[in-house]
């Protein structure tokens, strides 16, 4: 083979490697996230800083183990922990004050939920999903729905008077303080509420299709999709909050690895404007539920 052959086949390889390199480097990086997520892990009430995945820990809540956690204002977390209460491990709902690390411990129960911006309560006591509001010294208790012992049940909360649920297979349903439980028959059909979101900024719930695990969208009380996410496929992602100030959609990916029978974790972001989804933290379990904070 000539010399000049091979130089040039030598300099086009070079050139390409180069140019390569040079489009990698130029690539857009995906927009800072800002924020943070308060999670549970096990005893534990921790929190995640968004910019750069650190997390550092909040207050231990002592023997009990949190479950879930749920926003009570800006200043107070409603927990669901599970532990032992009078010999009996049980679950209980503990309110968390986020400024004076206090803990006050109230009923027993699980599913925790305050309707926005209220002091109603919505929770499932074991048998029925119940409603409690203050009345001047007494708490007035409003049975919404019984159900079998430790089935499982979801409770969204929409507004400051209603709430969606669902009860073990059963399809979704509203609760609205003032006419009491309906359905929603188009929601229903196209949503479960296992691993879903309410988007109060968009009036939609964040949710996966009915029998396609694997497929997120935005649906209307009334059934109308408003919006399917451009997710990454073959990965089963989880939608944990909506950051309105950033307009992003914050998910969980568990995945099982080859090398380990330990299950995987990593946290993910949809940008809404850009339609990119992006993986932002690896390594990371939040658990069932967090809290977005600006």
């Amino acid at each position: 083979m000539p010399f000049s052959v091979k130089m040039d086949s030598i300099v086009t390889r070079i050139t390409l490697f180069a140019l390569a390199a040079l489009a990698s480097g130029c690539a857009e990086e995906p927009p800072e996230v800002s924020g943070g997520l308060y999670f549970a892990a096990g005893n534990y009430l921790a929190e995640l800083d968004l910019r750069n995945g650190d997390t550092r820990v909040i207050a231990s809540i002592g023997d009990d183990t949190i479950v879930e956690l749920a926003p009570q204002g800006d200043e107070r977390l409603l927990l669901t922990v599970f532990g032992e209460v009078n010999r009996q491990d049980v679950h209980s709902l503990v309110l968390f004050d986020l400024a004076s690390k206090q803990q006050l411990r109230f009923f027993a129960g699980r599913k925790g939920r305050y309707l926005p911006n209220t002091d109603v309560l919505v929770y499932d006591e074991g048998r029925q999903i119940l409603v409690k509001r203050r009345e001047e010294n007494s708490w007035e208790t409003i049975e919404v729905a019984s159900h079998d012992y430790r089935v499982s049940v979801e409770i969204i909360p929409i507004a400051a008077t209603s709430f969606l649920y669902a009860i073990g297979d059963e399809p979704a349903r509203i609760f609205d303080l003032s006419t009491a439980t309906s359905s929603v028959p188009g929601l229903a059909e196209r949503c479960t509420l296992d691993g879903a979101v309410w988007v109060s900024a968009l009036d939609g719930l964040l949710c996966r299709g009915s029998g396609e695990p694997g497929v997120y969208m935005l649906v209307s009380l009334d059934g109308e999709v408003m919006e399917t996410l451009a997710l990454p496929e073959d990965r089963l992602f989880t939608a944990v909050a909506y950051a309105a100030d950033q307009d992003v959609v914050i998910l969980t990916e568990r995945w099982q690895s080859l090398v380990s029978e330990r299950p995987q974790y990593a946290i993910w972001v949809h940008d809404r404007n850009t339609k990119e989804t992006y993986r932002l933290v690896e390594n990371q379990h939040l658990g069932d539920t967090v809290i977005y904070r600006p």
